[in-house]
Order: C-alpha cells, then structure tokens, then sequence
C-alpha cells in the first residue's frame, strides 16, 4: 500500500504511477541514477519557449540550427506561432545567464532566427524557460510506482512527439492496472508486463532520438547531415518512422 501526504491530507492507494514530469523532487530524493550523473551533451539542456505572431504557413514546422541547439517554429490556434529553442546550460552560462545575450551572442549568428525575433509580435513579456532537461534513458518502474511521460523518459523535441508518448504509455499502464485489480496477474507481473511493453513501443525511438539530437548543434555536421539527406526523400520518411510510430 502507498501512503501520498499532500499538506494535510493523507491517500492511501494498492496502486501509484508517477507522473510528475522531466524532474522532480522525488527524484532527487530517490536518488534516480539520471539526477545523478555529470552533466553532459544528453542531460544539461534548457528550453525556452515563446508565443508570437508571424507569417508562417500553417502546414509548416520550420527549424533552425545554431551552436550547440536548434530552434522550432510552428503555428498553433488563433493564428499564433510558438516558438521554442532547445540549447545547452553551457551556452547560457557563457553568456552570463542572460536569455538577451544568448540569442543576440548565438541565436542571431543564423540570419533566419534573426529575422525572425526581430519581425515576430512577441506576446508576452517573458517567455517560458524550463532548465536541468535530461534525455538519458531513466527507469520505468520505481519503487513500484509506474512511471508516465517524461518521468519515464524523454524524447528529444527533433524527433518525437512527447505528448502521444505520453498518452500512449498511459494507456498500456491503465490496461496492466486493471488486470491487477482484478487479480488476473500479479504486482510483479503487471510491473515486468509495463517495462517490458513499454520498451518495445518506445525504447528504440529515444537512441535514434539521441543520435540524431547528437548531429545537431554543430553547424558542419548538421549541414552535412541534412544534405545527405535531400535527395533521398524516402531515407525521411523512414528517420520520421523510426522517431514516431504508429497511431494507437
């Protein structure tokens, strides 16, 4: 049985799944190997997000690299755009914490993100800024609470979807914990039956996630990498396959 104690109120479940997103207390608590490690090119990124206006046809995903990130722009409901980078911690700490000085010192060098920031309506003051994002393969089960979404692992925003990873994953955990309640296989069963189901849908789309997210933030290799692909459309298809699945 878990006991949650959330002030003061006091739950207590036969069953609990986590789904309290990419990094938690609860994971810095549990002592989770990926809060842990030295922070690399897999596990120190930040993003920051925006909400702004500009000319972008809407069946269209633009992206744009520069030093050590890419940034995605893409149009959503009423006629807004969002706009989110992905870059490293490092980048930002070279430009002394500054989200003003990282774009204009890094994003800027790309003449297309320039024009962009500078011919966009930005929406909002601020923009959203989430940091310690770590796409390193993570453990599903904990003590044996399930684990959903990003708390069971990343996928990196090049590659894939998270939200339908998300749902997906869900969706597998709901079915094993029914059967448990109904006593049609055991804790262990239902907790070996999620790793390992999980792990067929998911576990070969986040490594072709990491190797392609390891070609992109150098401007040689990702130049390179996306002129090999051009003329072969159907090398495309195939990457976008590997990194997205199937409809569930």
């Amino acid at each position: 049985e878990f006991s949650i104690k959330a002030g003061d109120l006091e739950i207590h479940s036969g069953l609990c799944a986590g789904s309290f997103g990419k990094r938690s207390n609860l994971d810095i608590k549990w002592k989770r190997p990926f809060v842990q490690n030295k922070p690399d090119k897999l596990n120190n990124y930040i993003a920051v997000k925006y909400h702004v206006r500009y000319p972008l046809p809407e069946n269209t995903i633009a992206l744009h690299n520069f030093k050590n990130g890419y940034c995605g722009i893409s149009t959503i409901e009423d006629g807004k755009n969002c706009l989110c980078y992905l870059t490293t911690a490092e980048n930002l700490h070279r430009n002394k914490n500054s989200i003003e000085k990282l774009e204009e010192n890094i994003l800027f060098q790309n003449p297309e993100l320039l024009k962009i920031f500078k011919t966009a309506e930005i929406l909002y003051d601020k923009p959203e800024i989430i940091s310690q994002i770590s796409f390193e393969k993570k453990s599903l089960v904990e003590n044996h609470i399930l684990m959903l979404g990003d708390a069971a692992g990343m996928i990196t925003p090049l590659c894939g979807n998270g939200m339908s990873m998300a749902m997906h994953g869900s969706k597998i955990a709901a079915e094993l914990m029914i059967d448990f309640f109904n006593r049609k296989i055991t804790r262990q069963e239902m907790e070996n039956q999620y790793e390992k189901k999980w792990n067929h849908e998911f576990a070969s789309r986040l490594r072709t996630g990491r190797r392609v997210q390891s070609l992109f933030g150098d401007p040689f290799i990702t130049n390179a990498f996306i002129s090999f692909l051009k003329p072969f459309p159907f090398l495309v298809d195939k990457l976008i396959s590997k990194t997205h699945g199937q409809p569930f």
